[in-house]
């Protein structure tokens, strides 16, 4: 019988039942202590979301600069900007890299200005990109860098995890993150002053109504086995609720409660293996999938590990996508297409659409596919997907 990967998101959650009911406390600073050391950096804070950690984060930049621009990748989660709205400031967009599919900080230049606030780079996917060039043009050009590693717990640079390259980072324990939580963010600072205006801004947040906890213990109960391909395909009906499918137009930002610290808490101890699982299920599905012809994954970059929240690749042929998901669905294999548009294709942001200002994040956004990489992928799993894409294309 094959053996099933431990899963820390399963297990935490049968961890926090008896604690819930019990009503024992939960401890946020504990959390938060245990998260800074992860991620190598002095302050880390619990919030409501990744995208209630970047607003808390804007809003508490401008202690420091009366700027009023934030640039972001034009290939990203798309609401960002409503956090960079809902603090008072404008979005800018920078081209993405084709090889990567992260920020191109070649192109940085034509996005940053006397205006700008703070440059977002992403490691999208949990694919490292080089915040190096980045933080040069931020010394010579007085803005902030605001680290994206909201898809990237575990994600290694030079020897390093990544989360603490910029002046301040984020990161996102929503659902299908690496640390889940189905809720929640976490700001990380090496800079006492940065981590004190943050701070400020975090207690200023709303908490979550009195039945949030129930309800999201109720959510976590029920999806606990919807990750496993061997039951997905039963319970997509059901799943398919909990999946975002239109574009948020507002955007309301939360502080988190005890119960998700306790259940951020839960899972930190097994944050390595579960990142050991995901690198050797992305990387063996990068090496099955070399040189199939169609098909692009993304370079990794020197001295970087992934940590593979998913693995994107892009379908040249876009044609073809709909037909191949739906191949593999068949045999249990869930798949996403994530953002389908660039982000200046979703929201308006002033710039023109023809000819695009942005063409790589365009070319990608209409071709990309992510794949399952978590623990509860099998062996099996991973010959299914390579099989399946190679007859496919």
């Amino acid at each position: 019988m094959r053996r099933v990967p431990t899963n820390s998101f399963h297990a935490s959650v049968g961890r926090t039942i008896g604690a819930f009911v019990s009503g024992a406390e939960g401890d946020v600073d504990s959390f938060e202590k245990a998260f800074a050391r992860y991620a190598g950096v002095k302050h880390a804070f619990l919030v409501g979301s990744g995208t209630s950690a970047l607003y808390v984060i804007l809003k508490a930049l401008g202690d420091f600069s009366e700027r009023n621009e934030v640039v972001i990748p034009a290939y990203m989660v798309p609401t960002l900007t409503l956090a960079i709205s809902r603090a008072g400031l404008s979005t800018r967009l920078c081209d993405i890299d084709r090889t990567t599919f992260n920020m191109d900080a070649a192109k940085l230049g034509n996005s940053i200005g006397k205006k700008t606030l703070a440059v977002v780079p992403a490691h999208l996917f949990g694919f490292p990109m080089d915040p190096a060039p980045i933080r040069k043009m931020a010394r010579e050009g007085s803005f902030f860098v605001v680290e994206d590693a909201a898809q990237a717990p575990g994600a290694m640079l030079g020897g390093r995890r990544v989360g603490g390259g910029g002046d301040v980072g984020f990161f996102s324990l929503c659902k299908g993150k690496i640390i889940s939580t189905f809720r929640g963010g976490v700001i990380t600072t090496n800079d006492p002053d940065i981590g004190r205006a943050v701070r400020r801004e975090v207690r200023s947040l709303k908490e979550p109504g009195p039945l949030f906890d129930l309800r999201l213990l109720v959510t976590l109960v029920l999806l606990a086995g919807a990750v496993r391909p061997a039951v997905y395909g039963a319970l997509l009906p059901i799943i398919g609720r909990f999946k975002s499918t239109t574009v948020h137009a507002r955007f309301e930002p939360s502080g988190a409660t005890p119960f998700v610290a306790r259940l951020g808490t839960g899972q930190m101890d097994a944050v390595d293996r579960q990142v050991a699982a995901r690198v050797k299920n992305g990387t063996t599905l990068l090496s099955g999938l070399a040189g199939v012809p169609g098909i692009v994954t993304p370079r990794v970059i020197s001295g970087a590990v992934p940590s593979f929240n998913h693995l994107p690749v892009v379908i040249e042929d876009k044609r073809v996508i709909e037909r191949l998901r739906t191949s593999l669905l068949a045999r249990g294999i869930d798949t996403a297409r994530m953002y389908e548009r660039p982000v200046h294709h979703i929201y308006d942001l002033g710039y023109a659409r023809s000819p695009d200002p942005f063409p790589e994040a365009a070319f990608i956004a209409e071709r990309l596919l992510v794949l399952p990489t978590h623990p509860l992928v099998s062996e099996d799993d991973i010959l299914t997907m390579i099989d399946t894409i190679k007859r496919t294309m």
